[in-house]
């Protein structure tokens, strides 16, 4: 009876040391098909989406479009989102690829975040974090679905709002096409 418990102690903070390292182990093997290299969207011409008011509402959908090649293929979608920040609407553009899973890349069009935090999100060391994601997206170290993407420690109210117009304009795109 008395070695039981030493046994079933030892059990147990070998099965919790180990559980982070499972999580670790299972991104790392996934981490092939979340991320890629950054997709390229040649434009040559673009066809503007039509957004209904429901859709505005639903996805906070500002404006879409399709982006043409030369022959007239599609080659990628933009969609412009607006969502709230911590202190400011933070208007996000999201490039992808054709067939609207993978990311091209996001440019932060607008944005009034606290001084020297959230305005990071703006910067190319944070948006260039999302290129070559598949759709949809997480921060590091949340429960949700999808590929992980960096946050930026002290703002994450804002990097999360970032993830989440990313995430509306990619689910626009799936309930559009």
């Amino acid at each position: 009876m008395t070695l039981r418990l030493p046994a079933m102690l030892l059990a147990l903070a070998v099965g919790v040391g180990l559980w982070p390292l499972a999580g670790l182990w299972y991104t790392s093997l996934r981490q092939a098909e979340l991320t890629a290299q950054p997709t390229q969207v040649a434009t040559v011409d673009a066809e503007e989406l039509t957004v209904s008011a429901e859709q505005q509402a639903a996805y906070h959908v500002l404006s879409a479009a399709r982006a043409l090649d030369r022959q007239g293929k599609t080659s990628g979608y933009v969609v412009i989102t607006a969502v709230q920040g911590y202190r400011s609407v933070i208007r996000v553009q999201s490039t992808f690829s054709a067939d609207a899973q993978r990311l091209a890349g996001i440019r932060v069009l607008s944005q009034n975040e606290t001084e020297y935090l959230g305005e990071r999100v703006a910067t190319e060391g944070f948006t260039s974090r999302f290129a070559g994601r598949k759709a949809p997206l997480k921060l590091w170290g949340s429960a949700a679905q999808g590929s992980p993407v960096d946050g930026l420690s002290g703002s994450t109210i804002s990097a999360r709002a970032v993830v989440q117009a990313v995430n509306d304009a990619h689910r626009f795109l799936q309930a559009y096409l």
